[in-house]
């Protein structure tokens, strides 16, 4: 398909061959250290300077869990090459299959420049959370960090074990990894948890110790030295160390910060520092994201902070804050935005969680490092790869079905759309008028009607429908003619929103009133943000609960409010009108590409699509066809389902009441199917459940703008 750049080359990395994986004799490896000016490559040639501009590599895919470990080759192969080609780092949060570890060596003997692999060790959450203690992991953590590095040296053989990798991983990478990142993002319960407990003097490893170090710093520090001591016994060699820290966690004093029980306990990665036997170096890795947690929004100096473009910039004040406190140099380990249609949290300088074109996420992205390296920071790896279709969110988690997330496109999900790489379904719908992409939509061709054609059909993100029509004027005139589009679940039967006794079988009702004045409403009593949130809103629960309150707009939460310490300030509940629909052009082959594209107006064609994500429509998996449920007392549980009832009608939008139709119902000018008696007929569209989908691969614009700026080098 000639209308999106796919990822289908594998390059000199994938037709290198699978041959001596061992290639690097130990004794010739390039050795790696880190101190306060970055990062450097030591080889026989001397220092080379090194500053991370990595990618975040996960282990998901479409269909999968991470568990499944179900990436293959030739995708490890086609991902780093194009990885190679806007980074010199990528970094993964565990072991990855056998497979990753070939593709990369494989790369790197063919690359002019090599790709540095930032090796992770996972640490399970729910193991920390049902212990409250790390201490408590020790037994189960440690002997993964051994084989963590016997991995990259290739020289093991991991059992098959459900839900982690597994073979024989034979293919030496350690002459191209540049340090072990140990951990999570630590609960805060956790980190107070193990404190709880007295500290009995400091660590003292061979390699790595503390010097007025919290119990669960000293547990952090034993676990680097693990590391360290172990690949020096077995292969001889040392390299940087570090752990996982994210803003909640950090050692920075946050009085505006409104949540005090996730700022009770710091983790001080300058506690943990090295021997005078280690040589590589230890480093800090931070988490950071611009608009989470609250605190970023709120601390004065931040928002006052201007950066070194003289631009107000929150973000990049709580960097400089963060390393000017560092003793230990600090790597930004996680950094981004994602190209989600729906939002989950504010940022004040819009630098938002969600809601951005493809375009715009990757010019934040490349600003955003930009300031980590204003800031002093020795690099930064952005988040992520690929997309991740198995995350959720906190503001719409409950409203899909959780073990069947990764088998469709939650486009409303942020967590979901942080990659620079898309998937896609072959059949996606791309909203710019072609016709191809309805070949196989249900259709109907009523004659002798300006309101031509009602097209139906699905992708992996949600439901298209396609209206045709006799002529469209150009310029569209939204004031003279409107267009609703209707959608049922159920099976019952409500008064449409529109100024008549006109009734059909719906739960939505789309009103195309033009750009900035389109939406999708949902009926009252199947609202379900008013059922999760609705208290909070301010919401007449009453009249939703019988849906006397009619048709409403579709809404999710970006906020649960909070109290700001320091000035007390109240910040309320906010929510969002999510069922607003943005015009554009959905192809990404076209100029003016806008990947949040729900409506297209096509004048030439005389067509609009328009395509509605499932969880709006309150589909919680459609792979399954599985809705939530109509009554309000079954909360967000879900149902099963046949089909969906769709209808079309254009209606004089003057609101004059001069219309005067066949049908004798008013304001009603064309419908499809057609109308009887007051009743807005249906059609029912439905599809074959689906076990795991197809998909393809889309280099996202993100990608490119990296690629076209050098990470905002050459704007």
């Amino acid at each position: 398909m000639n209308r999106r750049q796919f990822v289908t080359h594998v390059g000199a990395a994938g037709i290198a061959g699978v041959v001596d994986y061992q290639s690097a004799a130990q004794t010739d490896q390039p050795q790696y250290r880190v101190d306060s000016d970055g990062f450097e490559r030591l080889t026989d040639q001397g220092a080379e300077a090194l500053t991370v501009r990595g990618v975040n590599l996960g282990m998901a895919k479409p269909g999968y869990f991470p568990g499944h470990a179900a990436i293959d080759r030739a995708e490890y192969d086609r991902w780093l090459s194009a990885i190679g080609q806007i980074a010199n780092v990528v970094r993964t949060f565990s072991i990855h299959p056998p497979e990753f570890y070939r593709a990369l060596r494989a790369y790197n003997d063919a690359a002019d420049e090599p790709l540095l692999l930032l090796q992770g060790t996972w640490v399970p959450t729910a193991d920390l959370h049902e212990s409250g203690d790390a201490t408590a992991v020790t037994s189960t953590v440690d002997p993964k960090l051994r084989h963590t590095v016997d991995v990259i040296h290739g020289d093991t053989t991991i059992p098959e074990r459900s839900g982690l990798p597994s073979g024989t991983f034979d293919a030496d990478v350690s002459d191209v990894t540049l340090g072990y990142l140990f951990g999570i993002e630590w609960p805060p319960a956790v980190v107070a948890g193990t404190n709880q407990a007295a500290t009995d003097g400091e660590f003292n490893g061979s390699y790595v110790q503390t010097t007025g170090g919290s119990r669960f710093e000293q547990w952090l520090a034993g676990r680097l030295d693990v590391l360290a001591s172990y690949e020096g016994d077995t292969y001889g060699v040392q390299r940087p160390l570090s752990f996982v820290n994210w803003v909640l966690t950090d050692s920075l004093e946050h009085p505006y910060g409104p949540y005090r029980t996730a700022d009770a306990d710091g983790v001080d990665p300058d506690a943990i520092v090295s021997t005078e036997d280690f040589d590589p170096g230890i480093f800090a890795s931070y988490h950071v994201y611009p608009y989470y947690p609250d605190l970023l929004n709120e601390t004065p100096s931040y928002l006052n902070h201007t950066d070194h473009r003289e631009e107000a910039n929150s973000y990049a004040g709580y960097l400089a804050d963060l390393v000017a406190e560092t003793d230990q140099p600090v790597l930004i380990g996680e950094f981004g935005v994602p190209s989600s249609r729906g939002i989950a949290h504010r940022h004040v300088h819009g630098r938002d969680m969600g809601r951005h074109t493809e375009r715009e996420q990757g010019e934040i992205v490349a600003a955003m490092y930009q300031d980590i390296l204003a800031s002093g920071a020795v690099g930064g790896v952005a988040f992520s790869w690929q997309d991740e279709w198995f995350k959720h969110t906190w503001n719409l988690d409950a409203r899909s079905v959780p073990g069947r997330r990764p088998h469709w496109s939650n486009i409303e999900t942020p967590e979901q759309r942080f990659g620079l790489m898309a998937f896609e379904s072959p059949e996606t719908i791309t909203l710019d008028g072609s016709s191809e992409d309805w070949e196989d939509a249900t259709v109907h061709r009523p004659d002798d009607r300006t309101l031509t054609g009602l097209a139906v059909t699905h992708d992996l993100e949600g439901l298209a429908v396609r209206l045709a029509f006799d002529s469209l004027p150009d310029p569209m005139r939204w004031d003279q003619l409107s267009e609703i589009v209707t959608i049922g679940l159920t099976g019952r039967e409500q008064p449409l929103p529109i100024g008549s006794g006109l009734t059909s079988t719906a739960d939505f009702v789309v009103e195309l009133g033009g750009p900035g004045d389109s939406r999708l409403l949902v009926e009252s009593s199947y609202d379900v943000f008013a059922r999760e949130y609705g208290e909070d809103a301010g919401l007449d629960l009453d009249a939703y609960r019988d849906g006397s309150a009619g048709f409403v707009p579709v809404r999710e939460p970006i906020n649960l409010g909070y109290s700001v310490p320091v000035t007390d300030e109240e910040v309320p509940f906010e929510a969002v009108e999510t069922g607003q629909l943005r015009y554009g052009n959905g192809n990404p082959d076209a100029g003016d590409y806008d990947s949040l594209t729900d409506v297209h107006v096509d004048t030439e064609q005389d067509v609009i699509e328009l395509r509605l994500p499932w969880v709006l429509l309150n589909v919680a998996d459609p792979s399954s066809k599985q809705r939530i449920v109509t009554e309000w007392d079954g909360g967000l549980d879900t149902t099963d389902f046949e089909g969906i009832h769709v209808a079309a009608a254009t209606y004089d939008a003057s609101g004059d009441g001069s219309t005067n139709t066949a049908s004798g119902v008013d304001p009603i000018e064309q419908a499809i199917p057609g109308v009887t008696e007051a009743h807005l007929e249906t059609t029912t569209y439905t599809w074959e459940s689906w076990y795991r989908p197809d998909y393809e691969e889309r280099l996202k614009e993100s990608y490119h703008v990296l690629d076209r700026t050098n990470w905002g080098e050459s704007n």
